[in-house]
């Protein structure tokens, strides 16, 4: 039997995208929270991510609230942690 092997190119300089859909399955986040949790792991404030979703601020920190619970994290830094651990790693 041939072996197999794949090769996968990325530029270095862009960050993985977050297995959004993984996520949002393991830890029953629905769309809105999915959604508000892609932008916080990617670093964004809750004030960015309130802008870039056209939503308010309230808005985005009643979802991260449902999120820390469903993720048992209590922080935003332990969130984008959980994401960062969930993201495959780029290899220079």
């Amino acid at each position: 039997m041939p072996g197999a092997a794949a090769v996968i190119v990325q530029d270095p300089g862009e960050t993985a995208p977050m297995p959004a859909e993984a996520l949002a399955e393991l830890y029953g986040l629905t769309l809105a929270e999915s959604r508000v949790l892609e932008h916080i792991g990617q670093g964004e404030t809750p004030q960015e991510a309130a802008e870039r979703l056209g939503i308010s601020l309230t808005t985005v920190k009643t979802h991260l609230q449902r999120i820390f619970a469903k993720t048992e994290t209590t922080r935003q830094a332990d969130l984008v942690r959980l994401v960062t651990r969930a993201t495959p790693p780029v290899r220079r």
